[in-house]
């Protein structure tokens, strides 16, 4: 079976990323910075950098309450390795939980207009990803101190205009205002820094790693095995027995 990569090789016993020598990267290249070059097969610019290691510590955790948290150390609780708990916890994101960035992307970088986008998916009867918030009625913090940061860093363009103006639209077609959320903001940085949309989840579930670890870490060594659910936390509604 033959494979093709632009990504790595290694040549006289040298690993190779993108062309530049691992070992020479090690000590010169932040985690984030390497993961930049490694997706774009370029460095980034130090504000480019700065954002997108703040993208990725606004998504490192938000609570045990939420899948990517709490699935991790169930199963972790009853037994199995470190690495099977963190492989249960990324199953356990999707479209509504940290897949939102990638369709929230997917709106920014289409040609449509933040109009259209809105008038089609109030016509399909569908949410609008990237609005709207369970806690964060009004504002979400982390999206407000992302717009600052990218502002104050000059990478303040024109999807995070679009994101802005959908969340407007909807206002004005609904005449109900939802949040403007992490997953829209961070649809919109990824993609004033280049990144195809396709990349929205890939970018959740590499920020949201460090917190799923802390958490099943947590529970192995500070709690008793096996996490279930107590009976009085279920409500029966099937025939009467």
């Amino acid at each position: 079976m033959q494979w093709k990569t632009k990504i790595s090789t290694d040549k006289e016993g040298i690993h190779y990323i993108r062309g530049k020598a691992l070992p020479k990267l090690i000590g010169e290249m932040s985690f984030t910075e390497a993961t930049f070059f490694l997706l774009k097969g370029e460095m980034p610019k130090p504000n480019e950098a700065k954002l997108l290691d703040a993208i990725l510590v606004s998504c490192i955790d938000h609570g045990v309450e939420l899948p990517s948290a709490y699935v991790p150390r169930v199963i972790a609780s009853t037994g199995n390795s470190m690495n099977a708990a963190l492989a249960g916890g990324m199953l356990a994101i999707g479209d509504y939980h940290g897949g939102a960035i990638e369709k929230a992307a997917m709106y920014l970088q289409s040609a449509k207009s933040a109009k259209e986008i809105v008038e089609e998916a109030i016509s399909k009867k569908e949410v609008v990803s990237g609005l709207g918030h369970k806690i964060y009625k009004d504002v979400d913090p982390r999206s407000e101190a992302l717009f600052t940061l990218a502002k104050k860093l000059k990478l303040s363009g024109k999807f995070i205009k679009k994101a802005q103006d959908i969340a407007e639209e909807f206002e004005k077609q609904k005449g109900k205002k939802l949040t403007l959320n992490i997953d829209m903001a961070v649809a919109a940085l990824m993609s004033e820094m280049g990144f195809d949309y396709k990349l929205g989840k890939a970018f959740f579930c590499l920020a949201r790693m460090p917190g799923m670890i802390a958490h099943a870490y947590e529970e192995v060594t500070e709690e008793k095995p096996y996490r279930r659910f107590e009976q009085s936390d279920v409500t029966y509604e099937g025939p009467a027995v």
